[in-house]
């Protein structure tokens, strides 16, 4: 609702089956999410879930963009341009895999912060 999510998948497997699993973000006009280290609100996260088919590296997200918000003088850690999560596993099993996780975030205008919001997110490898 507030945000354009697609998943893809690194072209090539890396050495020792390592692959690359990716999530581009795009926040509506006007929207931000919270970065992760972003203290008293709710971050963007990325959780996969659990299989015994691979084993996963913890997410990398970008350098967050620094918002002011005027009204509380804060600075505050933010997304509120498109980005890319890239998320590292390694293959345990051959065979094909499907993958399947949740993205986690609240999303804000300058105005109101909506309630939090869950989006199941799935990969397909060969």
């Amino acid at each position: 609702m507030h945000l354009k999510v697609i998943t893809s998948v690194s072209d090539k497997p890396a050495r020792g089956g390592q692959v690359s699993l990716f999530v581009d973000v795009e926040p509506k006009a006007s929207m931000h999410v919270y970065a992760p280290g972003q203290d008293g609100f709710i971050v963007v996260t990325l959780t996969l879930e659990k299989d015994p088919a691979f084993t996963a590296a913890t997410p990398k997200f970008p350098a967050p963009e620094k918002l002011v918000f005027e009204p509380l003088n804060e600075t505050q850690l933010v997304y509120s341009k498109p980005f890319r999560i890239v998320e590292n596993i390694t293959r345990v099993k051959k065979g094909p895999l499907t993958i399947k996780g949740t993205l986690r975030y609240q999303a804000c205008d300058d105005k109101v912060c909506f309630r939090p919001a869950s989006v199941p997110v799935e990969w397909t490898l060969p």
